[in-house]
């Protein structure tokens, strides 16, 4: 608490040469006593002469508050001392002396040049024809100091309704600043296990590297290892023992002095404040009263960032809701849409097999076949989206790969365009579909190139990276730690809008002009990186251009061999000739038992499972070769596979989907004469598939 003495200043009669002494006063023997008691008195006391301003006594509890000699004290002029004298009117002496007594606040400057908050109450006398300011200084800091921090709580709290956390660090660290001197300031999120993420700079510090850098950022444990082993402030007033200035994280300006203040909760160090670059060393006082502002804002910041946390958790959520929704719209309407193009596919191949060349409508024919090729691209595109994509994953060598596409990728963006490689995996492998690998980097390149204008350049890289879990909490686009294999597109184009920067992977959303662009390129891309575990980045500036970042996760080479595919059940064992076809779809029967029975094979065919397992429990022959969808209302494929292999131990079994092979296959299948056919298929594959599984 600050003194009480100065509460009690207006009940107390000032010591003054006019007033002590009784009768004596104005004569040798007054003035020797008054001296006497002046000198000893335990307040801070100045005899300033009106006029000049000249200090013309000081007493040894001043010389001990200023840090200055009493001798070199009464060579001075109060305007050294008195730190707004610049701003006062140079007559100021003059007019305390016309108000006779009074008291004011300032700010008084020590030998240390360190400034203190002083209250001043002055009286006046008449000694040898001039006119003394008889001063008693007593330091006002704390309640100063309270006064701030009340005063910059309620700011806080009222900022904290509109603004961010980054900006209520940043007002924090400002104020810190202008109490302490100090011209650098920084504040640092500790997480629970003790990664240092600077969150938020002061305003001088935005001149700093480490004050430009992208907030939060993680920095070296070792510049704050001190403050959170030892749970209490660090002050370094000596340049030689600033660990940061050898940070290798970003360069410095200049710093001889800081202080680092800890906030502790719960016995655990949450945050630290750094100031720094004060003109004087820093003291015990600065330590209290940074201390406090830590405090004091932090208990309103913390809120702020938990409300905000849970906030982008939120979006975050509803954001992924939203696109597995979709993918699963897409996905159900993809599979539809696959039994009619399968169906259209197979008739049309099979009138176009029996027609004569000069046939009239085989012309037509062949434009219908096309057209329907075309849409099963698209609808292949909404199940890479919907990440219901057939694969077969294979460890592939990401740079031998790349290097393969490169005269095609070339192609794809243009001679018009410069178009650079850089490839820097140097070895690194990936578990992924080759053909969902070549989707990314077309759909990417294409993407790049239609963002330029006239002129510019489409860059591609690869690297491998680890992502630290630290940098996890710092916003890194890769939400978990580990190893991972990076694809980065650049282009110099026009950038993408900062508003449409949050829909850019949705389908069928697109900027481009109508009938220029389908709106799937982004959004398969983004359906294969999720659906091999990877993530996905877009930085753009606009009007410079766009970087788009994928993430894939590096093969385990303890997972298989590479080049190999990896063991999925499949293999081309012999077996009789009876097809048992399970299908939904009308017309999907209609069209495979026309063309199983047009090369020799017997066929069973039923609507739904359960009428499948009748018809095969009540055969004459046995089922050699079970064809069956691996989406179905009663139960899946392989489920159904599984029930009929107990019956028939050498059945081969042929699924077919528009979704991915993982869907009810991967898990628990038959490790024998098992194939996965991708719906729409043309006749002459089904055919030849039947055919090497049936021989």
């Amino acid at each position: 608490m600050f003194d009480d003495r100065i509460d009690n200043s207006n009940e107390r009669q000032l010591l003054s040469p006019d007033t002590d002494g009784g009768c004596l006063a104005g004569t040798p023997q007054g003035d020797a006593i008054f001296m006497t008691e002046f000198g000893h008195h335990p307040s801070v006391m100045l005899l300033i002469d009106a006029e000049s301003g000249n200090i013309v006594g000081a007493n040894q509890a001043a010389s001990a508050f200023y840090r200055w000699p009493v001798e070199q004290l009464c060579s001075m002029n109060i305007r050294e001392i008195d730190a707004p004298s610049w701003a006062r009117n140079k007559a100021w002496t003059n007019d305390l002396a016309t108000q006779g007594q009074g008291r004011f606040v300032s700010m008084h400057r020590r030998a240390n040049k360190a400034l203190q908050y002083v209250e001043v109450s002055f009286g006046t006398a008449r000694r040898q024809n001039r006119t003394l300011l008889f001063c008693i200084v007593q330091d006002n800091s704390e309640r100063r100091h309270f006064e701030l921090l009340t005063a910059f709580r309620l700011r806080l709290l009222e900022l904290a309704e509109s603004v961010s956390t980054e900006k209520l660090l940043n007002v924090t660290l400002n104020e810190a600043e202008r109490l302490t001197g100090s011209t650098i300031g920084f504040f640092n999120f500790i997480s629970e296990d003790q990664a240092v993420l600077r969150h938020a700079c002061s305003n001088t510090a935005k001149a700093d590297n480490c004050g430009l850098a992208r907030h939060p950022i993680a920095i070296d444990f070792s510049l704050s290892e001190d403050v959170i082993r030892e749970k209490r402030a660090i002050i370094h007033n000596d340049h030689a023992t600033l660990k940061h200035c050898n940070c290798t994280t970003a360069c410095h300006l200049t710093c001889s002095r800081e202080l680092i203040v800890p906030i502790i909760r719960k016995g655990r160090v949450m945050a630290t404040l750094e100031i720094g670059n004060k003109p004087v060393d820093y003291d015990e006082n600065d330590v209290r009263l940074v201390t406090a502002i830590a405090g004091v804002a932090w208990d309103i910041i913390s809120r702020k960032y938990a409300e905000e946390s849970e906030m982008k958790m939120q979006e975050a959520m509803q954001y992924t809701q939203k696109m597995e929704l979709i993918g699963q719209l897409a996905g159900g309407i993809a599979h539809d849409i696959n039994n009619v193009l399968t169906a259209v596919l197979g008739h049309a191949d099979m009138v176009i097999e029996e027609m004569n060349s000069d046939n009239p409508f085989a012309e037509n024919l062949q434009n219908i076949r096309d057209s329907t090729i075309r849409a099963a691209n698209l609808i292949h595109q909404l199940l890479a989206f919907a990440r219901k994509q057939t694969r077969l994953p294979k460890i592939l060598e990401l740079d031998m790969v790349l290097c393969k596409e490169l005269p095609m990728l070339h192609e794809l963006v243009g001679n018009q365009f410069r178009f650079k490689c850089r490839p820097g995996a140097h070895g690194a492998r990936i578990l992924m579909d080759p053909s969902q690998l070549d989707q990314i980097v077309t759909n990417l390149c294409a993407n790049a190139r239609d963002a330029i204008g006239e002129e510019g350049s489409v860059t591609i890289e690869t690297s491998t990276v680890r992502v630290q879990q630290s940098e996890c909490y710092t916003g890194h686009a890769c939400q978990t730690p580990g190893d991972f294999a990076v694809i980065a597109v650049t282009d110099t184009g026009s950038g993408i809008d900062p508003n449409v920067l949050p829909h850019i992977f949705e389908p069928f959303f697109s900027t481009k002009e109508v009938g220029k662009g389908s709106g799937l390129g982004l959004s398969t891309v983004y359906g294969i990186v999720k659906q091999n575990k990877g993530y996905l980045d877009c930085q753009s500036d606009p009007g410079r251009g766009t970087r788009f970042t994928v993430y894939l996760p590096l093969f385990d080479e303890t997972a298989g061999r590479g080049g190999q595919a990896l063991p999925d059940g499949m293999s081309d064992l012999v077996g009789r000739k009876t097809v048992l076809l399970i299908s939904n779809d009308p017309s999907i029967i209609q069209l495979i038992g026309r063309v199983l029975e047009k090369n020799g094979f017997g066929l069973i065919s039923a609507p739904t499972p359960h009428e499948g397992l009748k018809l095969a429990t009540r055969s004459e022959v046995p089922v050699d070769l079970l064809m069956t969808d691996v989406v179905m209302p009663e139960m899946n494929g392989r489920e159904l596979a599984a029930r009929l292999h107990l019956r028939y131990p050498e059945m081969k079994t042929l699924f077919m989907s528009a979704y991915t092979v993982e869907h009810g296959m991967q898990k628990n299948s038959p490790k024998t004469g098992t194939r996965f056919i991708r719906k729409p298929f043309k006749v002459r594959e089904l055919t030849d598939t039947v055919r090497a599984m049936l021989g």
